[in-house]
């Protein structure tokens, strides 16, 4: 005989059998009788271990003795009965409940008004066994006091476990120490689809529109609903579908949510209380309003669970007809000669900078900052960490906007104080501290960016963020999803995010090759997830005069070797050279193509606040003609 995977042999029942040591050799009873193969042992089964197989190569039978397969069996069964044993449902729980003092009859006139008002019939209340009792108030205006509460009576296999008791001023008592679980669990046998609401009064409402298939949560939206586990192998074993049909509050989400987490194994659609345009907290008030043609309506237009991270082109459908009508956008440009076709700046990007130390990274992305803020009126998140003390990095944002450097002797008062007035709402530092994860940081800009209306966040630099991980991740996995951390800030806020992040050290023999953005430090998420990326480096620019004569001067190129969309720039590389007195950065025009050779342009000095007006005083002079 044989079962899906062993052949059991009864060695007693086996004739023409040979036997060595621990090892029986017979013809084998599966491929034994084939031509040719009739008479040889080749079948063999240690008798100590009670496991055997064919030897022959076309044959792939595997035996067990009958002796072993009846030990097993034994050991299963009475492995099933210890589990029985284990995992049944005790007789008794906890405290019993005194139904004695629950009355089953015909209700009294206070709780038949009590209901008509809520629109359930007493029929509906007595088919879900609801009864009434006199109990002691506990509230403060009737305490002690013998007020007529409803009973809902929680039975499980016949027998009365618990009992919640409402009285007609919505005050709630439950019995003390007693078993709690879902209310009217047994409406879940032999359903394929259960309805579960948060309140006895909702179930109810749904029984009087004609579902039975109804079962509650016993404590509303304070439920722990571990209270469902025991009864997930039998009484819900045939479900396969159940409506979340709880409240519409606060409270009633967060159940919802945590409902939707825990039965993941069944299709859980959600109901929502909502008809003709307004929306309600739960049933019973849609039976209130709107009757049973409402509540049934909104039943049977349950939807499934909205799932996050899915989108259709609807939710994005105002934007590409805004691209059809007016094209894609191009971005916003920082008026530097020559860098202007290589980068467009778009809110929800995400720019990682990165050179050797000394070619100008933190400076370039300050011009950028204060270019965007006064052009465009961007305002700006900064962590800096670097720029220490905090007045320095704003002096160095002071000669930025004005031109000069931003001391007495260069820069006079009232451009001084123009220039402050206007930088303390439009750039915000996020100060350093001992937890500079990224959450910390970008907790910090979230909330400027929704309350201070910032659209620019930089970071500068990278390896001040304090990395964390799980145990056993390695370093380059925790930097990626910091960088994955940035990209998902970029588009959740919409704004344009900026990081500057140093390159790996020097090789051994002080040479570098051409940086490029795959060499940053850690990651090749830089590369990968950036939309623009840029390398900085230092190197000679030489141009020629009138007269011939050669001059040269030291710039900053900048590389541009990462380009998403072809509308916010292109790959390429241009100089710019830095003026020191005010820490701008000014263009190069190209003055020969073989050799190729550039010219800075001349710097200014024009104050980018100046459009606003500026209040002097004039010297009076007797016989002036004003």
């Amino acid at each position: 005989m044989a079962n899906d995977k062993w052949t059991i042999v009864d060695l007693k029942a086996v004739k023409d059998t040979r036997t060595y040591g621990n090892y029986t050799r017979f013809s084998c009873p599966v491929c034994g009788q084939k031509d040719g193969h009739g008479g040889r042992r080749d079948a063999c089964i240690n008798i100590k271990t009670g496991y055997g197989h064919c030897f022959s190569g076309s044959c792939d039978a595997i035996f067990i003795t009958q002796d072993k397969h009846n030990e097993l069996e034994k050991a299963r069964r009475e492995n099933r009965e210890e589990w029985r044993r284990l995992n049944a449902r005790k007789r008794v729980y906890y405290h019993q409940v005194d139904t004695s003092k629950i009355c089953m009859g015909s209700y009294p006139m206070g709780i038949m008004s009590y209901l008509k008002k809520r629109c359930i019939s007493a029929e509906t209340a007595h088919n879900a066994h609801v009864g009434y009792c006199m109990r002691k108030s506990k509230e403060k205006a009737t305490e002690g006091q013998e007020v007529l509460f409803l009973a809902f009576q929680f039975i499980e296999e016949g027998e009365v476990k618990n009992c919640q008791y409402k009285s007609l001023n919505k005050e709630f008592q439950f019995e003390a120490d007693c078993k709690v679980l879902p209310w009217n669990i047994t409406a879940a046998l032999g359903a394929d689809t259960l309805i579960v609401t948060e309140g006895m009064m909702d179930a109810l409402a749904l029984m009087e529109c004609g579902y039975q298939n109804v079962i509650s949560v016993p404590n509303g939206a304070g439920t722990n609903l571990s209270v469902f586990d025991e009864y997930l192998d039998f009484e819900m074993k045939g479900v396969e579908t159940i409506l979340f049909a709880g409240d519409m509050d606060k409270a009633g989400i967060k159940l919802r949510e945590e409902f939707v987490r825990k039965f993941s194994q069944y299709q859980v659609k959600i109901v929502e209380w909502i008809y003709d345009g307004q929306t309600l907290k739960d049933a019973n008030d849609m039976l209130i309003q709107h009757g049973k043609e409402a509540v049934t309506w909104c039943i049977e237009h349950a939807d499934d669970v909205p799932m996050d991270g899915i989108a259709r082109l609807s939710d994005c459908e105002a934007q590409l007809d805004d691209f059809y009508t007016n094209g894609l956008p191009q971005g916003k440009t920082i008026n530097i000669y020559g860098l202007d076709h290589l980068m467009h700046f778009e809110l929800g990007r995400f720019i990682p900078f990165t050179g050797l130390p000394g070619s100008g990274k933190s400076t370039f992305v300050d011009n950028i900052v204060v270019r965007l803020c006064c052009q465009y009126d961007w305002r700006a998140a900064v962590f800096s960490p670097e720029k220490w003390p905090m007045a320095r990095h704003y002096s160095e944002y002071i000669s930025l906007i004005t031109g000069k450097s931003a001391f007495e002797s260069s820069l006079r008062k009232p451009s001084y104080e123009r220039a402050k007035r206007y930088l303390e709402d439009r750039i915000i530092h996020i100060e350093s501290g001992n937890r500079n994860t990224i959450w910390n940081i970008l907790r910090r800009a979230r909330y400027l960016v929704r309350n201070k209306g910032v659209k620019q966040v930089v970071i500068d630099p990278f390896n001040y963020i304090l990395l964390e991980g799980h145990k056993g991740e390695i370093e380059s996995t925790i930097i990626s999803q910091v960088v994955q951390q940035c990209v998902n800030f970029a588009h959740d806020e919409h704004v344009l995010v900026m990081l500057v992040a140093h390159p790996k050290k020097l090789s051994n023999d002080g040479t570098q090759k051409k940086l490029t953005l795959a060499d940053i430090y850690g990651s090749m998420a830089f590369y990968n997830q950036a939309d623009i990326g840029v390398v900085l480096y230092s190197d000679e620019i030489t141009w020629t005069d009138r007269n011939r004569s050669m001059h040269s001067m030291r710039a900053t190129w900048v590389d541009v070797q990462k380009m998403r969309w072809k509308e916010l720039g292109q790959l390429g590389k241009r100089p710019i050279v830095l003026c020191t007195k005010n820490n701008r950065f000014y263009g190069c025009t190209e003055v020969s193509h073989d050799p190729l050779m550039y010219k800075p342009l001349e710097f200014d000095e024009f104050d980018w606040l100046s459009a606003d007006g500026e209040q002097t005083e004039i010297s009076w002079h007797d016989g002036d003609p004003f």
